[in-house]
C-alpha cells in the first residue's frame, strides 16, 4: 500500500477516536440526559384496608318459564331469542280448549234464554193472581225456578271464563324483556301444568350476589361504592342490600350489589373488595410509584431542579390503585409513576407532555 494511502487511513481512525473521547468527556460533565417520565402527585386520602371476596354476577330476572295447562307443544322459541315483554315463548295446540269456550259459551246463551222466558212467565201469573186467576203454589213455583235459573246462569258464566282462560293460557309470554338461554321442552312435546318449558333471562338489569364475613357487616352500608374487578375488566358496584340474617354453619351474609356500566355477563364470577377496617385519612400514593427491591421499597419524587430523589418508603393500607406510604415524602410532592425502573439517584427527568404534574 503506498505510503499516502497508509497516512490517510491513520488520520481517519485518529479522528475518530478522539471525537469519541471527546463525546464522552462533554456526557461526563454534563452528565446523563434527562430521562422521559410520567408523575403523580402524593396526596391524603381515605384508605381503607380491603380483602377480595368471590361473587357472581346475576340477573334481576331469572325465571323458569313452565306451562300452565296440559296440551302439547305447537312452537317453542329458540334458545337466544330476544324478547320483549308480553312476546309470545311458547304455543299449545288450543283445538280442545276452543272447543271448551264454545261448549261454555252456548251453555250461558241456553241459561240467559230460560231465565229470560222464566221472569216473562213470572210476570204473567203475578197480572193474573192480582185478578185471582192464578194459583199462588204456581206462582211460588215460577218464582223458585226463576231464582234458580239466575244463578245456572251465573255458573255457566263462571264456567266460560274459566274456559277462557285456560284457552289464554295455552300461549306462554314473555313476564319480562329477555333473551331464552334454555329449553327444557320442544314442539311436539307433551306437558303438564307446572312443567318447564324454557328458561328467561333479563339480560340488561344485572347485580352481584357475594358474602361477607359477619365480623365485616360495621364497614359495610346501603349505598356504599365497592370496587369490582375480573381478570379482563374492572369497576365499581353499590351495595343495594345486606341480608340481615347469617349463615348458621359459615357464619356469613348475604350481599347484594347493583352494577353500573361496563359489559357484564350473567353468570359470570366477580371478585369484590370488602372493606375490613373504618377508611383512615392516610398519604398515599398510586402503586405504580412503589419500585420494590429486595433491600425495600422506594420511589422517586422529582424535586424542584428537575432531578429524581430516591426515597425509601414504609408501606401500609392498599386500596385499589392507591398504598400509603410513610417517608421523606409530603402531600403535594411529585413521584414518578412511569418510567422509574431505570432512573438513578440525581438523574434529571422530563416529564412527559399531558402526564400528571
Amino acid at each position: 500500500m503506498p505510503l499516502a494511502s497508509r497516512l490517510t487511513q491513520f488520520l481517519g481512525r485518529w479522528t475518530a477516536a478522539a471525537s469519541l473521547c471527546l463525546s464522552v468527556a462533554v456526557w461526563a460533565q454534563q452528565g446523563p440526559p434527562a430521562a422521559p417520565v410520567e408523575v403523580a402527585e402524593a396526596q391524603v386520602r381515605a384508605l381503607a384496608p380491603v380483602i377480595w371476596v368471590a361473587g357472581t354476577v346475576t340477573s334481576l330476572d331469572d325465571a323458569n318459564i313452565a306451562a300452565e295447562v296440559a296440551g302439547r307443544l305447537v312452537t317453542v322459541a329458540d334458545e337466544g331469542d330476544p324478547l320483549e315483554r308480553n312476546d309470545v315463548l311458547a304455543r299449545l295446540d288450543d283445538t280442545l280448549f276452543k272447543a271448551d269456550v264454545a261448549e261454555a259459551r252456548a251453555a250461558v246463551a241456553s241459561e240467559q234464554a230460560n231465565l229470560t222466558f222464566l221472569r216473562r212467565e213470572v210476570d204473567r201469573l203475578q197480572r193474573l193472581a192480582r185478578q185471582n186467576n192464578a194459583a199462588q203454589t204456581q206462582l211460588e213455583q215460577t218464582l223458585a225456578q226463576r231464582d234458580a235459573s239466575q244463578n245456572n246462569l251465573e255458573a255457566a258464566r263462571a264456567r266460560l271464563q274459566i274456559a277462557q282462560e285456560r284457552l289464554a293460557r295455552t300461549v306462554l309470554r314473555a313476564p319480562f324483556a329477555g333473551v331464552v338461554v334454555r329449553r327444557a321442552k320442544r314442539a311436539g312435546e307433551w306437558v303438564n301444568g307446572g312443567d318447564a318449558v324454557l328458561q328467561l333471562v333479563d339480560t340488561e338489569r344485572l347485580e352481584i350476589e357475594t358474602t361477607a364475613p359477619v365480623a365485616l357487616r360495621p364497614f359495610l352500608s346501603l349505598g356504599q361504592r365497592l370496587k369490582i374487578k375480573t381478570d379482563r375488566q374492572q369497576g365499581t358496584a353499590t351495595l343495594r342490600a345486606v341480608v340481615p340474617v347469617a349463615d348458621v354453619q359459615s357464619r356469613l351474609l348475604r350481599l347484594r350489589l347493583e352494577i353500573a356500566g361496563g359489559e357484564w355477563l350473567a353468570g359470570q364470577p366477580v371478585k369484590v373488595a370488602l372493606p375490613t377496617a373504618q377508611p383512615q385519612e392516610v398519604l398515599s400514593v398510586p402503586r405504580d410509584a412503589l419500585v420494590l427491591r429486595r433491600g425495600g421499597s422506594y420511589l422517586f419524587k422529582v424535586n424542584t431542579d428537575t432531578t429524581a430523589e430516591q426515597v425509601f418508603v414504609d408501606v401500609g393500607i392498599a386500596d385499589g390503585e392507591f398504598i400509603q406510604v410513610g417517608g421523606n415524602l409530603d402531600a403535594g410532592d411529585r413521584v414518578v409513576i412511569r418510567g422509574n425502573e431505570r432512573l438513578r439517584p440525581g438523574q434529571p427527568v422530563r416529564v412527559k407532555d399531558g402526564a400528571a404534574q
